[in-house]
């Protein structure tokens, strides 16, 4: 019955697919969310003020999908979890299949994530570019199992096009993924450009940079209180 609520809401417009979310499912939408043409079937669904899902997105299997204030996620993207109720991952029995957008961050298109845990993007962050991948379980060769853990890109951090982040991967705060990149553990140093597969750190990056700079009084970026992809 839910998948059939998830299809019909993709024919409504926009106000009666918040109208329906809150009143079938019990989504917490806020009145300037927008909700577009999309598949979203999850346990709970929470978008703050100017929060935005675009057209053509597949979203299922999460307990908690989570947009705070002006976070979006923009089209063709594909966010799939693995459900509580599951007794596939019996050797990760803390994972939280959620996602989090932050305040003003973005997720751009055609990325594949994969919320079998916990993912996290931080405030002012974005997975950026296209075709990126975000993998939260994997097979444990030593023990022959598979596992799952939490992927979490810190605040004001961007990831470029076409990198993978492997389970159990964080991005720290204020520090950018260049193109291609695959992280296989948890990065440490902020204010740092890695590259490479393993990614590594290859210089520093200066605090004044605009794009650290998300999110300040004056920033360009948000001077209307609109995003540059909004405008």
């Amino acid at each position: 019955m839910r998948f059939a609520w998830a299809v019909l809401m993709i024919v409504l417009p926009s106000s009666l697919r918040r109208h329906l979310g809150r009143r079938i499912f019990g989504w917490d939408i806020h009145p300037t969310a927008y909700i577009g043409r999309s598949i979203i079937l999850v346990s709970h669904l929470s978008m703050g003020p100017g929060a935005s899902i675009g057209p053509r997105n597949v979203i299922r299997g999460l307990e908690v999908l989570r947009l705070e204030e002006g976070a979006s996620i923009a089209t063709r993207n594909h966010i799939i979890g693995w459900p509580l109720t599951s007794t596939f991952f019996p050797h990760s029995p803390d994972r939280d299949p959620s996602l989090t957008v932050g305040k003003h961050a973005m997720i751009t298109v055609g990325h594949e994530i994969d919320c079998c845990d916990r993912v996290e993007i931080g405030d002012y962050s974005a997975l950026a570019g296209f075709n990126s991948q975000i993998l939260t379980h994997s097979l444990n060769l030593v023990r022959d199992r598979q596992e799952a853990r939490p992927v979490v890109i810190g605040d004001r951090s961007a990831v470029m096009s076409a990198c993978i982040l492997q389970s159990g991967a964080r991005v720290p705060p204020r520090s950018i993924v260049s193109a291609g990149s695959v992280i296989t553990t948890k990065l440490s140093k902020e204010l740092t450009l890695y590259r490479g597969n393993p990614a590594e750190p290859v210089r520093a990056l200066p605090e004044t940079l605009q794009y650290f700079l998300r999110g300040t009084p004056g920033h360009h970026a948000y001077e209307s209180g609109r995003l540059p992809h909004q405008l």
